[in-house]
């Protein structure tokens, strides 16, 4: 998760996990009218006319702490092929760990391998931005390629997206040097 400055964040809702008790914290948040232009505007979409969430905080091993949330969001995209509004209603929940980082060593490597399957969030300053976590798991819910209903992309329609073939596309010059060099 990027870590963004409490004014840079457009749906901050900071919570501190310094005191955070054996029981769990639960909260629900709600974007204003401000902060869903403010999201609307950064994922590109036309309108984001709901977002809310339920999260929940909980102590974990150690100095983690877990988060658990489920938020849901209609918005307005925009269709891929048409520039129709395309409404969805999402509907997600997520999981991540929260947990302080020690700073390596000098000279130690670090292993940024992304093979581990629970990535561990930075805890920074004993505070985790919930309102953030939720944003980005709605930026990732959000269909990439929008397409109001019954739409379909026919390239033969626009004559300059047809695909070219192999001896008369961009690479074609390539393809008969490659050519000359079998021969």
């Amino acid at each position: 998760m990027t870590a963004l400055a409490r004014h840079e964040a457009e749906f901050s809702r900071v919570v501190d996990v310094e005191g955070l008790g054996e029981d769990e914290l639960q909260r629900k948040i709600e974007a204003t009218q401000e902060e869903r232009e403010a999201l609307a505007k950064r994922f590109g979409l036309i309108a984001l006319d709901k977002l809310t969430a339920i999260v929940h905080l909980r102590k974990a091993a150690g100095h983690a702490v877990d988060l658990r949330a489920e938020f849901e969001a209609d918005v307005v995209q925009a269709c891929v092929v048409t520039l129709e509004r395309v409404p969805a209603h999402i509907a997600e929940h997520f999981e991540l760990t929260f947990a302080p980082q020690a700073a390596p060593e000098p000279g130690e490597e670090i292993d940024l391998s992304a093979t581990d399957e629970d990535v561990i969030e930075p805890l920074l300053g004993g505070e985790i931005d919930v309102g953030e976590a939720v944003s980005q798991h709605l930026a990732l819910a959000l269909d990439p390629y929008p397409r109001a209903p019954g739409v379909t992309f026919e390239p033969s329609k626009y004559p300059g997206l047809t695909p070219k073939s192999p001896e008369t596309g961009p690479f074609s010059a390539l393809a008969s040097l490659r050519k000359r060099g079998q021969n």
